[in-house]
């Protein structure tokens, strides 16, 4: 029985291993692209006449759409209009321009200038108006039929996308921007940390004075720009959880009475508990408002009986109300680890609103809570100290 169970803990061991391996993303580009060129290849065969059943510039979208799936050049449109725009400037210029060197050169120019007047820049397309002129000149049905074969295959290959981005790949496809965290506190203003960062009119000013195009979503651009200010923050003060952390932590379990708990709380003077398991491992959080939440009449006087009434023990073996802290507790709890940079946790704070957050171990035992107290007692002490050493 215990080689079972060693053998069946080694075997979760190595599937868990083998499943992060393969969900990482080069490996879910890489299957993707398997599955959305099997799915054009099929389709595109059955259905085209001819030898050339498939455009050689789809195989560089396909790469694009699955490596880059957030990319501006990877959306419908750019993937569209970059094809449409490529053909109508590799027929025009193959028809008109006898040399083939000068026509190839500005088939591929005018693509250029045309995705960017009508932004939908997808770099295939300008492969597409190269194998226009290097095939042409095309007669009226040629030119149509060629038309037709390019709807096809930029059809085919935005549903292939579709449907494997969101049946297998479980991500979405077109990219659609994160709306913006809605403030706790049910108000018009933005979240603290988003108040003091980067907004559209910065990015927008920009990228008007480097006069380039920029490859990323606003928002990918502003979640890039977030983390390396949390890193550098990180770096600079260079503090962990396990500095500042309060180590004599108060805790109660799940069948710990309300009116333990909440004795504690006022003992204390905190906000909030760990509920910790009989080995110490986290399993919830309790706080004042978890308590407040139970109570219908919120007036000054309403809060004083309600509490009174929630705190008593009821009598006999049922009741209809809450009489232990695991049925008021909040089991989804964010934590941290001892070396957690104190930097991860400012935007939990901040945009959250959490007064404390419990430190656990590997084996989730609580280690310690880091309160707001000692982000802002840490952060003081840092700047003082720094401060002093440049003026020395």
């Amino acid at each position: 029985m215990y080689h079972a169970v060693i053998f069946m803990k080694a075997a979760m061991t190595l599937w868990s291993r083998c499943y992060q391996w393969l969900m990482s993303e080069r490996w879910r580009a890489a299957f993707g692209a398997l599955l959305g060129m099997g799915l054009c290849s099929v389709f595109l065969h059955a259905v085209t006449p001819g030898g050339h059943w498939m455009l050689a510039p789809l195989a560089a979208t396909l790469v694009i759409l699955y490596v880059q799936p957030h990319s501006p050049v990877a959306q419908p449109w750019p993937v569209i209009g970059s094809y449409l725009l490529s053909c109508l400037a590799g027929l025009l210029c193959a028809q008109l321009i006898a040399l083939p060197q000068l026509s190839a050169t500005l088939a591929v120019a005018l693509s250029i200038w045309l995705m960017l007047r009508l932004q939908c820049v997808h770099p295939p397309g300008a492969g597409m108006a190269l194998v226009i002129v290097l095939e042409g000149p095309h007669t009226g049905n040629a030119a149509l039929q060629l038309l037709a074969q390019v709807g096809l295959n930029v059809g085919m290959a935005m549903l292939s996308t579709m449907l494997v981005s969101k049946f297998v790949l479980r991500r979405p496809y077109p990219y659609t921007a994160q709306a913006a965290p809605v403030s706790k506190h049910q108000t018009a203003d933005a979240t603290p940390m988003r108040r003091i960062g980067l907004v559209h009119a910065d990015l927008a000013s920009a990228i008007h004075a480097l006069d380039t195009f920029v490859d990323v979503q606003e928002d990918e651009l502003l979640q890039i720009y977030n983390l390396a200010v949390d890193h550098a923050f990180g770096r600079h003060v260079g503090l962990t959880c396990a500095d500042i952390m309060s180590r004599d932590v108060v805790t109660v379990h799940f069948d710990t009475a309300l009116e333990a708990a909440w004795n504690q709380l006022r003992l204390h003077k905190i906000k909030s508990l760990p509920v910790v398991d009989a080995f110490g491992h986290l399993i919830g959080i309790t706080t004042v408002a978890d308590f407040l939440r139970q109570m219908d009449d919120t007036t000054a006087a309403g809060i004083a009986v309600r509490l009174q009434g929630l705190l008593r023990r009821t009598p006999g073996l049922t009741s209809q109300k809450a009489e232990v802290v695991g049925q008021i507790m909040s089991a989804r709890v964010f934590s941290a680890h001892p070396e957690t940079p104190i930097a991860t946790l400012v935007a939990q704070m901040s945009d959250n609103g959490l007064p404390h957050i419990p430190v656990v171990d590997a084996q989730r035992k609580v280690v310690g809570i880091v309160t707001q107290s000692d982000m802002l007692a840490a952060l003081y002490k840092r700047i003082a100290v720094s401060e002093a050493a440049a003026r020395v």
